[in-house]
Parts: structure tokens; sequence; C-alpha cells
């Protein structure tokens, strides 16, 4: 890399030489550095083009993902990426024992969405990408204190051990684990023990920013049209899929059935304003099986014909005339029909066009065994999006230590504690008052018996969390809000990594390992019979979890500089849960389990994750021509529970000591509901073009 000097004026950089003027007035150097006027600051930078392209035909989004617009759907050839990037490196020496570095760029992805198009703070586009001084106390004790990144970890492609820097996932792997890192500020000092062994401590004030998860930065919208938005981010906060968005639609047909129950029960919409409240008795799977729901209305208030007439059923089991409106028909239209014939025209995967409980794609399928008398506490439902991370307090922040040493014969390794805001943020789902901010609970009520003796509706109505009283929502006028609050949780982990060089005669080989110990994440746990009863937060909530993680890898050097790496890697969860369980005494039972945050989605039955998260990553790397001018890279990655694969493979060419040209391929494939199968329509091709100054 080239390296040119350029003048700065002491008034601009002063502050970052504090540390080391105090030293110099120490010494009587007299600050000899000032007599120029100026700092000469080696400056060095780069500017890379990358163009990228789709593969193949798809969609932005899976069909049976977040989007059913046709507008985004591409073809082979069409533009998936053009981002420029324009990064400049100072360097100085301060004194004789300091210097200072500082790591700024600017970003443009033309075909990126609102967010992800631009530099913006605390993600992979940071303007302000590092910012340290490196100073020394003593013969043994170095100091960096500024924003940067601390790689702890000895693993290819994956981060096990290197937790210290949350990870901007908005290219889902293919940028290197240099550029996704998100630098911090902290401070980090490292002791010399001896000639083979260190303890370098981390100390993290900034701890309120998180993994950089797409669907997640625009909760309102779900980053709509991002390419790697998740199945779980869009479960949570897709414009079709997700329940920030489903709830209000949720809302709307439960107000449209009470309003239509009290016509066709008491001739008047609003006579009743939580008729809705007495159909304890009824499930939404009951209520589509009925073949005629105004000779049901008919037969219930009296053979009071007007009434349902009003409603434009048949009445009196359909012998009148009027066409038969089964009660799956009524769901349906009020879910997706024009609000001129009473519907609510929803936009959201609120309702297919028939239910179907045995195979559930949308909310209601879901719902089927929700009481009618629970879509009370529904009237004018609202959703909202909360984020509640963790404060910059100077006493809070995260703290690392590790010990570094080597032996004799060949092993490094190190011991690794963390005490730390996990980096992945949990999302908690509550409920509250909407006028007032209250907090609400859901309660379950008895039994009540139906036509089914061998099932029971059950009934969830909310009350105030102080215990003052039940809710009420008084027909629409003070609904509920279900909050999605998006949170941060303190965890421990302990860590060890060892690489061993094996001599042998056929070629170099090191074996290396990282075992980790995670205690108390917070991972999201399903409760589909809370979910069929209609209590969305009892069946999503996070459970504290251990976790023990460990990569096996072998590296070896074959034909002379044929670089090879196989690794292994398991992702253990201690505390997995998947039982089936039984709620008012029903003989019918739900599954409960642990989920994947990133698969779980209305289309796969909010998969379950795995107790064992098993993967393989083989890579290679090879130069050719003449002073290695062109290297050749390939890395695979392959999923043992989804078959879901990725494999990357690229080219890096130096034309000059200036110029390096790049290509690249990452194809996508196998199981659409596991990590990377599910972005199969995101497979592409890119160029790019880095000029280096």
């Amino acid at each position: 890399m080239k390296i040119k000097k350029i003048a700065l004026s002491i008034a601009v950089l002063s502050l970052l030489s504090i540390p080391s003027l105090a030293s110099a007035e120490e010494e009587g150097d007299e600050f000899s550095w000032l007599d120029r006027g100026t700092w000469s600051v080696e400056a060095s930078g780069e500017v890379i083009s990358t163009i990228g392209v789709f593969t193949g035909k798809g969609s932005t989004h899976n069909p049976k993902r977040d989007s059913a617009n046709v507008a985004d759907e591409h073809y082979a050839g069409d533009l998936y990426r053009s981002e420029i990037t324009a990064k400049l490196f100072l360097n100085q020496e301060v004194g004789e024992e300091s210097s200072w570095h500082a790591g700024l760029q600017l970003n443009k992805d033309g075909n990126a969405e609102d967010g992800y198009d631009f530099t913006r703070n605390y993600s992979q586009f940071d303007w302000l990408r590092e910012l340290y001084l490196d100073t020394t106390t003593g013969e043994n004790m170095s100091w960096r204190i500024g924003k940067q990144q601390v790689v702890w970890g000895k693993a290819d492609g994956v981060k096990f051990l290197d937790i210290i820097n949350p990870t901007d996932f908005r290219h889902w792997g293919q940028d290197s684990m240099e550029d996704s890192r998100i630098p911090l500020w902290m401070i980090t000092g490292e002791y010399a023990i001896g000639d083979d062994a260190s303890l370098q401590v981390v100390y993290v004030p900034q701890v309120d920013v998180t993994n950089q998860i797409p669907g997640l930065y625009k909760p309102n919208t779900g980053d709509q049209g991002e390419e790697f938005v998740p199945l779980g981010m869009e479960t949570m906060f897709g414009q079709k899929n997700g329940f920030l968005n489903i709830g209000p639609e949720l809302g709307s047909v439960a107000g449209a059935f009470n309003g239509a129950f009290n016509i066709g029960f008491t001739g008047a919409p609003t006579t009743n304003p939580n008729m809705l409240a007495g159909f304890t008795s009824m499930t939404v799977k009951q209520f589509t099986q009925m073949p005629d729901v105004g000779g049901f209305i008919y037969s219930q208030n009296g053979n009071n014909a007007a009434n349902v007439n009003l409603l434009g059923l048949s009445a009196n089991g359909g012998t009148d005339g009027f066409n038969v409106t089964t009660g799956d028909q009524m769901l349906a239209g009020t879910a997706n029909g024009p609000t001129s014939q009473g519907g609510i025209a929803s936009k959201t995967n609120l309702m297919g066009n028939s239910l179907n409980t045995d195979n559930p794609q949308t909310m209601f399928d879901y719902m089927g065994d929700t009481s009618f008398a629970t879509f009370d506490a529904f009237i004018g439902l609202g959703t909202k999006h909360v984020k509640d991370h963790a404060k910059n307090n100077p006493l809070e922040g995260n703290l690392g230590l590790r010990y570094s040493g080597a032996t004799d014969g060949g092993l490094n390794y190190t011991f690794n504690y963390y005490y730390h805001y996990d980096n992945n943020p949990v999302i908690d789902v509550s409920w509250e008052e909407s006028n007032t901010g209250k907090a609400l609970v859901a309660n379950t009520s008895a039994a009540v018996p139906t036509a089914d003796p061998s099932f029971s509706a059950v009934t969830m109505s909310l009350a105030y969390a102080d215990g003052t009283g039940a809710f009420n929502s008084a027909g629409g006028t003070n609904g509920a809000n279900m909050v999605f609050t998006e949170k941060q949780h303190r965890i421990n982990t302990l860590g060890l990594s060892f690489d061993y060089a094996i001599d042998n005669s056929f070629a170099p080989v090191i074996l290396r390992s990282e075992i980790v110990y995670d205690k108390d994440t917070l991972v999201p746990v399903v409760d589909l019979g809370k979910l069929a009863y209609g209590d969305f937060a009892g069946a999503f909530t996070n459970q504290k979890a251990s976790f023990l993680n460990y990569v096996v890898g072998l590296d070896v050097t074959v034909m002379r500089n044929l670089f090879m790496s196989f690794q292994f890697m398991d992702k253990w969860n201690l505390d997995y849960v998947d039982e089936n369980v039984q709620y008012a005494g029903n003989s019918k039972t739900y599954s409960k389990h642990t989920a994947n945050p990133a698969t779980m989605s209305l289309s796969n039955g909010f998969k379950a994750g795995e107790e064992h998260a098993i993967a393989y990553t083989f890579f290679m790397s090879k130069p050719l021509m003449e002073s290695d001018a062109l290297r050749v890279n390939n890395i695979f990655l392959l999923e043992n529970e989804n078959y879901g694969w990725w494999d990357r493979f690229d080219l890096e060419y130096s034309y000059s000591d200036d110029i390096v040209l790049t290509a690249a391929i990452n194809q996508y494939g196998g199981d659409t509901n596991g990590v990377f199968g599910q972005f199969q329509y995101m497979s592409n091709a890119q160029v790019g073009f880095k000029y280096i100054f």
C-alpha cells in the first residue's frame, strides 16, 4: 500500500495527543514536535467499486415469504448491487511510545433500500470506522484506546469466540469478517508475561450497539425489499407476514364481527359494544364449519329473520331464498373482502380463502382453537415497536479477559472470559392499554364444554398487571396494544482456543479449535397451544438457555501452495425445549419448542431450531501466475439438519501495485427454511475494482 505524507493543523488533532503530551513534559522533551506548527501524517486509502447481478430468476422475497408484489421479481442479469466505497487511513507517530490511527469511509449502494444505501453510524457503512491511540506504560504494558476492533478466536468464516464487536449481516456472510464487524469505542490493554504469554483486558463502555440484522433497522417497514431479510425478522416485522402489521388487521376483523353479531342478534351495531364476549363456547374452527351462519343466528335470537336479513345472510335455515353463507366464507370475506362489502381488504397474511388448521400458513390457521369471546380483547387492537437497548453507563460496560500462552512443543492457546450484553437483540412481546400505556396481562378462563366432549374452548382475556381489574376494550374505543420491545440481555461467556502444528512427511498440518460456553442466552420459545388460543404474548417468549459451541478445524497445505481448511461446527443448546403441551384438560396436544430466530415463520410452523446446530465448511485458496498475482478462493458451507448450503468462489488479481480486480459468485441452495437455503433466490455474481493510493 502506498503511503503519502499530509500536513494537518495542530488544532484539528490536538485532543489525540493528550496522553503523550503529559509523557513528553515529564521527560523534558519541551514538545519539540510542536516546532513545525504542523504534524506529518501518513495517509493511504482505497476506492472500491462492486457491481453484482442475480444469477437466476426469483424474487427478492421467496413466494412463501413476505412480499406478494410482482415488482420484487428479478431475472438473471438484473442488477443486485452497485456499491462504491472510498476509504482513508491516517497514521502518525506521537513521541517515541505512541501513535494514532484513523479509518474513515464513504459508501453508496445504488440498489439498496433506504438505510442500507448510504453511510450509517454503527453499521458496516459507518463513516468513522476506527479512531484509536496506541501507547505503552512501562516495558510490558501496551494500550489501545478508542474506536476499534478486537478479534478473539481462530475459526474461518464464522464467529464463535469472535464476540467483542457486533456484526453487520446486510450481505449474509459475503463480506470479509473485518468489513462486517462494527467497531466500538473501548479500551484494551495487554500485559506481556515473559516471552510466550500475555494477559489482555478489554473494557467496552459502549454497550447499546447490537448486530445489524436486515428487517430490524426499520421495523415499521420490515426493511421491505432489502435482499437478506431472514424469515424470523419477517415474522415479527414483515409487511405481509409480520405480527406488527397483522395485529391491527386482526383487530379490524374482530371489530367487524362484533358489529355484525350486534346487527344479527340485536338489530343495531352499537347495542352491545362487547357482543363477542358472550361466545365462550365457539371457536374459530367451529365457526368456519358452520354450513349457514344466518341459520345459526336465526336459531339463536328467537327466530328473528329481520336482523339476519340486515346482514345479507340467509335466515330460517336458508329456506327464505337468501344465499347461504358458510362460516368459512364469512371469515375469509371479512378478512379479504372489500370494505364496501364489510371486509377489511387485508394486505397481510391474515387469512387465506379457507381455514386450514392441518397445514397452517396464515394467522387464522394457527388460531383455529381461539374462542370468539377472546376476540373481544382484540377489538381495536394496535401494535408498536419499542427499542429498549442497554444504556452506555461507564460503570456497566462489557468486560473481557484473555490469557494467551504457548508451549515449547508448538501449542498456542487462549483462555477467555467475557461479561457482556449479547450482540443479538431479542424481541419481547407484551400487552398494554393503548391510551394509557398501562401494562396488561393475559388470563385464561375455565374450560367451557362444547359439542365435542374431548375438547373445551378456552377464552383469553386481558387484565391490568397491577391487579386493579379486568381490561375492557369498550368496543374498540380503548383498545389494547401488542408491544414488541427490542432488548439486550447480559450473558457470561467462557472460551478456550488452541492451535497445534503437527509435523509429518506429507504436508504441514495445523489442528485448531474453539470451545465457547455461553450462560443464560435468551432464545425464542414458541408455544403453538397458546397461539391457538390467541395468547400472542404467551406464545412467543424468550427463555434462558446455555450453549456449548465448538469448532474443530484442520488446515493443510499441499502441492507447495494449495491451502485447504476443513471445519466441523456445533452449536449445542443445553436447555433445548421440545415438548407437547395440553391446556384446559383437552386431549389435544400442541408443540412447544425452541425456535430458530433466523428461520421461524408462519409458512413453516414456526420452525423448531436444532438442539445441535451442526455445520461443515471446506475452504481452498491457491495463488497462481507470476509473483502470485492471481489468487483463487472457494468456501463451501453445509448445514447438517436442513441441507442448506452456501458456496462462494472468488478471484483476486493484482493488476499492478495500485489496481486490484476481483470477481465472485455466491450460490445459495437447499431447504428454503434453512439459515442459508432461505436465500436461494439471492444467488449472485459480482465483479469489483480496487484502486489503492
